[in-house]
């Protein structure tokens, strides 16, 4: 049979794990066992308090959209974990009740009900939630990251749900979650690509609102993904940079001085294409020097230095944890829960 007409009656494959039937420690042994794919979790109230779970997911073929209501904890991902499980995905999550934010962060920044927060698996992440339910499409880094104007700086950010496109991608996710055990998997990949340029529209959107100090966010940030896109280059200066937006160096460096400079900002490219070149299994053999050269740093001390301060670990030691992930999941989704879904996606 032709596959798209397989893909014509054939469902969409289901997730659901929830702690009805189950004691207190097998709850929480289940939640560690299939979140912790992803996250190091520990409960707010303690190993022996209650411990609540529903957790109910779609596999779209591209993406993986779930929905889970769970007891307050902590969610952690360190560079180490990183390093090891290799995860190159980004979340958005609508919180529906409760709410969830990064521990470190101000008063009243985090996520409530409506509002959209958005973790980039790639980065660490220390939050926290209450009692909370929420709504997540995971998406693979490499189907979201070309239509965002800042790819790499989503990490932790909060949506206000009161924004207009916001309140459509929620509508929008909320309606596919209802309608996702009557759809086959043809419809469900015709619905991926739309889906996720509403997704980025929202992203792009909340990005690109009028700034108070008078800076232009729409050319900064065609401008930083212009650094981004050409990191790697030696000889790119700011006289360089700002002839090709038609603007004077003065005004360059006024547009990044948020962002710490020309110099910080295209650094910070140079960084994170040297951690992917790092983490990449195909540059395994590329020596550390290479490495440095190829993402635009002269000097490997200086390079190594940078990168540790950045990083938090040595160039050798990210290749290292890199060499000792785990090959990825493959096969039939079926008996398979959402994390393991999210970590064949690819």
């Amino acid at each position: 049979m032709h596959q798209n007409a397989q893909k014509s009656w054939i469902r969409i494959p289901q997730s659901l794990l929830e702690t009805t039937r189950l004691s207190h420690a097998e709850a929480l042994t289940l939640w560690r066992e299939s979140i912790g794919a992803l996250y190091d979790v520990r409960p707010f109230a303690g190993e022996d308090a209650r411990f609540d779970f529903r957790a109910e997911a779609y596999h779209f073929g591209e993406i993986v959209l779930t929905a889970y209501r769970c007891t307050a904890q902590t969610f952690d991902r360190s560079r180490t974990r990183i390093g090891r499980d290799g995860f190159d995905h980004i979340t958005l999550q609508f919180c529906l009740s409760g709410r969830h934010g990064r521990r470190d962060g101000p008063g009243g920044s985090e996520a409530g009900p409506g509002d959209l927060f958005i973790a980039d698996l790639a980065q660490p992440q220390a939050t926290g939630t209450t009692d909370f339910d929420s709504l997540n499409l995971t998406v693979p880094r490499r189907l979201l990251a070309p239509l965002l104007d800042a790819p790499d700086e989503q990490n932790l950010r909060r949506i206000p749900g009161a924004a207009p496109l916001t309140t459509l991608l929620r509508n929008h996710l909320i309606g596919l979650f209802k309608s996702a055990p009557m759809m086959s998997m043809r419809e469900a990949d015709a619905v991926v690509h739309p889906t996720l340029t509403l997704a980025a529209a929202v992203l792009n959107s909340e990005t690109a609102v009028e700034d108070p100090t008078g800076l232009d966010p729409v050319v900064t940030a065609e401008i930083r993904r212009f650094l981004s896109e050409n990191a790697a280059s030696t000889t790119l200066t700011a006289d360089q940079v700002a002839a090709r937006f038609g603007i004077s160096r003065r005004k360059l460096s006024y547009l990044l001085e948020p962002h710490g400079g020309f110099a910080s900002c295209l650094r910070e490219h140079r960084l994170y294409l040297a951690y992917n070149m790092l983490r990449d299994p195909a540059q395994r053999g590329t020596a550390i020097a290479d490495v440095a050269q190829n993402c635009g740093f002269a000097w490997r001390t200086n390079f190594a230095r940078t990168f540790r301060h950045r990083y938090g670990m040595t160039p050798q030691e990210t290749r290292a944890l890199a060499a000792q992930r785990l090959p990825a999941i493959r096969g039939n989704l079926s008996g398979r829960n959402m994390w393991e879904w999210i970590q064949m996606l690819r």
